[in-house]
C-alpha cells in the first residue's frame, strides 16, 4: 500500500497519527511495533479494516491501549480471541498449542536460527493443525525486524515482549512456561535426529540446509535436562517413543559425537526422574541411552569412579574403588538393570579424580 494507490490518500488522518503518537508517549518500540502490526493487519484483511484497527489502538482506556502490555495483548487476541467463546474448540486448542510450541521454542533456543531453520526444526507440528510458516508471518511485528527478508530473518524478540509472554500479566492461554517450552523443543529435536537417522543422504558437515539437524544434535539433551529440572511430567508418550528410538544404530551414528555430553545430561535427568518415581518402562529407555553413550565415550576408569562420589564427603581414590565394588554388588543382586542410573546420575557432582571435598 502506498499513498499513490486509489483510496489511500489522506490515510491515516492527522488526527489518527496524533492519537497514536500520544499513546506511544515517546516509546519508540511501541510506535514501531504498532505501525508494523497495522501494516500486517491491513495486508491480511484489506482496506475495509484500516480504520477499525486504528480505532482499536487509539480508543480510550476501556480496553484501550496505554502501555506495551496492552499492545501485546491486542496482538495476541487478534490471533485468537480468547475473550469470546470459541466457535470451534478443536481449532482454538490447536492454535494455542501451536503458539506455545513455536514461541516457546524461539524463547528457549540456545543459539539463533533463521525463520527457515526454525520451520525445519518444528516440522513435527502437523501442518493440517497449525501452519508454522503462516503463524510466524502473523507475528512478525513482535519477532522480525521490518527491513529483513522473512526466510533469512533471525527472530529478535524484544525484552519487553519476552518478559510479558512469560510473566503473570499475559493471558493464561498465551503464557509460556519455561519447562513446557523445553519439553516441546526437546521433542522437536528428537524428531529431527530420528528422522536424520533414517536418511542416508544427510550431510552434517557444511550444509546450511541441515543447520536444524546440527542444532538438534548439539542441544536436545540440554532441553531435555532443563525440562526435567523444571519438574515436567512428560505425559506425551511420543517423547518416550523417541527416546527409545535414540539407541538404534543408524540414529546413534547421528548423535555419537556428543556422547559424553549426552551421558552427563541424560544421566543427571534420569537420576531426577528415578527419584520422582517414573515408571520402569520409561526409565529403561533413559538407561539405554546412558549405557549407549557410556560405551561410545569409552570412559577412563578413574572418570567412572569419580562419578560415584558423594556430596559433602572427603573421598580418596582407594575409597572410590571400594565404593564402586559396593555399587556393583548392589546393582547385581538388588536392582533392576536401569537402576545403574543411580550411579551414573551422580555425574553432576563430577570433579577430577583426586581427594576433594565435594
Amino acid at each position: 500500500m502506498t499513498p499513490d494507490e486509489p483510496g489511500w490518500a489522506g490515510w491515516p488522518t492527522t488526527q489518527q497519527l496524533a492519537e497514536l503518537s500520544e499513546k506511544a508517549d515517546g516509546l519508540f518500540h511501541y510506535a514501531a511495533t504498532a505501525l508494523q502490526w497495522i501494516k500486517q493487519w491491513i495486508d491480511e484483511n484489506g482496506m475495509a479494516h484500516r480504520d477499525e484497527i486504528f480505532n482499536a489502538l487509539t480508543r480510550e482506556r476501556e480496553g484501550g491501549l496505554t502501555k506495551l502490555e496492552d499492545l501485546y495483548k491486542l496482538i495476541l487476541t487478534s490471533f485468537e480471541d480468547i475473550d469470546h467463546q470459541a466457535r470451534n474448540a478443536i481449532r482454538r486448542a490447536n492454535r494455542l498449542s501451536g503458539f506455545q510450541h513455536v514461541i516457546g521454542t524461539i524463547l528457549m533456543l540456545y543459539e539463533p536460527l533463521t525463520i527457515s531453520q526454525i520451520i525445519a526444526l518444528l516440522a513435527d507440528i502437523p501442518k493440517a493443525n497449525f501452519d508454522v510458516d503462516h503463524f510466524l508471518k502473523q507475528f512478525r511485528s513482535v519477532l522480525i525486524p521490518s527491513t529483513t527478508v522473512f526466510e533469512e530473518a533471525t527472530p529478535q524478540m524484544h525484552k519487553s515482549f519476552r518478559d510479558y509472554i512469560t510473566g503473570a500479566h499475559a493471558p493464561t492461554e498465551f503464557r509460556v512456561r519455561t519447562g513446557n517450552a523445553h519439553v516441546v523443543t526437546a521433542k522437536s529435536c528428537l524428531e529431527v535426529i530420528v528422522k536424520a537417522g533414517s536418511q542416508t543422504d544427510i550431510h552434517l558437515a557444511g550444509s546450511q540446509a541441515d543447520i536444524h539437524v546440527k542444532y538438534s544434535i548439539k542441544h536436545w539433551y540440554q532441553h531435555f535436562q532443563k525440562a526435567v529440572e523444571e519438574d515436567m511430567s512428560f505425559e506425551d508418550e511420543r517423547m518416550w517413543d523417541l527416546l527409545r528410538l535414540m539407541v538404534g544404530d543408524a540414529v546413534v551414528d547421528v548423535w555419537k559425537e556428543n556422547s559424553w555430553k549426552v551421558f552427563i545430561a541424560v544421566a543427571t535427568a534420569g537420576w531426577k526422574l528415578l527419584k520422582k518415581g517414573t515408571d520402569d518402562h520409561k526409565m529403561e529407555g533413559i538407561s539405554n541411552i546412558v549405557m549407549k553413550a557410556k560405551v561410545l565415550c569409552a570412559f577412563p576408569l578413574l572418570h567412572v569412579l569419580a562419578s560415584l562420589t558423594v556430596p559433602c564427603l572427603l573421598i580418596s581414590r582407594k575409597c572410590i574403588v571400594w565404593l564402586l565394588v559396593l555399587f556393583m554388588i548392589i546393582n547385581l543382586f538388588c536392582f533392576k538393570p536401569y537402576h545403574r542410573i543411580w550411579t551414573d546420575g551422580l555425574l553432576k557432582t563430577y570433579h577430577p579424580p583426586s581427594p576433594s571435598v565435594l
